[in-house]
């Protein structure tokens, strides 16, 4: 089976939680209405897509450096293509957040200049409100928690052969055994000890467990003689992790981010898939595949986007039609037609200028030397 057509569910499941999010957050548009009931009913869990989005990242780290050798070179080298992959177009959206979202005003206040820089530098601007962080792009608080797991990801990749065991000890340490002395074994992602260094807030949280968890559903992945041994049992597996995981979410069996909440359901989902993925093929529309590609930019760019459209309405003084069903529908497309604008000329452009630029830092690797040619028969 083509190894690149079998990763397709993960671009699938990229589109999904980028408009998961999307919509989400669109049904404060019916806030104060009568559809707002309804609206907190089934749109209100799309915030699993934050968490659908720290299991496939954990995945996809482990999948793309499973083969790597490790070493100083070779974690440069993937911090290099991540930070590239990430910030610059992170940076350019906090701004264009601050000025669509708040107007140039924003800036006159001092607290709000520290949460800016706070939010460009990926640190918590209020470290007590965890896991918002009180940052000036509102969905910036997941991207810190992104770069952080990047961060010890790389680290790991020090130890080389023994990284795996780093960064599984080093996580146990850091969320599990550290805050232990403050509230014990809760994996709430919410609240939490509020230490004098700020970025330990994001170095507890259980929200680390789920990147943990997506890498750990690599290593399962990896396993060859781990698969479903027939194609009607893959798509059973398959059925049924889907299912599960909207039945919980949906019914409000689990209710909030974290990895007691929705991250547990998602992360057996993700299993089921992955393993399912080994026997049958599972086929995305090319559509889907299109929205995962570009589920980055949708993730930092909807909220802009919406912003813009609410205020030309109420500049043609439409301001009712925004409170209203079809209204989030146009969020959602227009979220989607700018992301497409934000992916090609920011991820595809910038964040590769940015990514071949550092990468011309690092040394060279070596050419690989060539098959000595096999010994003359003799005569």
């Amino acid at each position: 089976m083509n190894q690149e057509k079998n990763l397709h569910w993960v671009q699938l499941l990229r589109g999904i939680a980028a408009v998961l999010v999307v919509l989400t957050h669109a049904r404060y548009q019916l806030l104060d209405t009568p559809a707002w009931p309804l609206a907190e009913q089934w749109l209100t869990p799309g915030a699993m897509g934050v968490d659908l989005f720290f299991l496939i990242s954990g995945f996809i780290m482990y999948y793309s450096t499973a083969g790597a050798a490790g070493g100083a070179v070779e974690a440069a080298r993937f911090l290099i293509k991540r930070f590239a992959r990430v910030w610059p177009a992170y940076a350019i959206a906090t701004l264009a957040f601050a000025y669509v979202c708040y107007g140039v005003e924003y800036f006159h206040v001092a607290a709000n200049r520290l949460a800016f820089w706070h939010t460009l530098g990926m640190l918590p601007a209020d470290p007590s409100h965890a896991p918002y962080f009180g940052l000036t792009l509102v969905v910036a608080w997941t991207l810190e928690f992104e770069m952080y797991f990047y961060l010890i990801f790389a680290a790991s990749m020090l130890f080389k052969r023994l990284r795996w065991v780093a960064l599984v000890a080093w996580v146990a340490l850091t969320v599990l055994v550290l805050p232990y002395a403050e509230r014990g074994l809760n994996l709430n992602v919410e609240g939490g000890p509020v230490y004098s260094v700020g970025y330990l807030s994001i170095v507890t949280n259980p929200f680390v467990l789920e990147f943990l968890a997506g890498v750990l559903i690599g290593w399962l992945y990896s396993l060859p003689w781990l698969r479903p041994r027939s194609r009607q049992l893959a798509w059973h597996l398959l059925a049924l992790g889907v299912t599960f995981a909207l039945w919980a979410i949906y019914s409000r069996a689990v209710n909030t981010h974290g990895p007691s909440h929705y991250g547990w359901p998602l992360a057996l989902m993700v299993l089921a898939m992955a393993l399912a993925s080994k026997t049958v093929q599972i086929r995305v529309p090319a559509l889907c595949l299109w929205l995962g590609s570009i589920s980055y930019s949708l993730y930092l760019t909807h909220l802009i986007t919406g912003s813009l459209l609410q205020h030309s309405l109420i500049a043609l003084g439409l301001d009712p039609l925004w409170h209203t069903w079809p209204s989030i529908l146009l969020t959602t497309v227009c979220s989607v037609a700018m992301a497409g604008l934000s992916h090609r000329y920011l991820e595809q452009g910038l964040s590769n200028l940015v990514r071949d630029g550092l990468l011309k830092l690092l040394p060279a690797r070596p050419a690989p030397q060539p098959a000595p040619a096999p010994a003359a028969r003799r005569a």
